[in-house]
């Protein structure tokens, strides 16, 4: 069995446009990305150091790095 391909770049620039977390979380699960693929997508956004976070862990972070952290910033350049 092979592996399917899977480009973290290419996920993490998806879920920089995607509106809420929830639809990001969502996003995540229709990939069914296991935890290596996690870490991948962490790393592509910046994060580290997370080798031994859990799965649902890793996609609460990726989510508020992806989507929380650019809202924030959205709302702060407003202010």
């Amino acid at each position: 069995m092979t592996k399917r391909r899977f480009d973290p770049t290419a996920v993490a620039a998806q879920l920089r446009a995607t509106p809420t977390e929830t639809e990001g979380a969502a996003h995540l699960r229709a990939l069914n990305l296991d935890h290596d693929d996690l870490l991948a997508l962490a790393t592509a956004l910046g994060l580290s150091r997370l080798g031994r976070a859990s799965k649902k862990e890793l996609e609460r972070r990726v989510l508020r790095q992806a989507i929380g952290a650019r809202r924030k910033y959205e709302g702060l350049r407003a202010w």
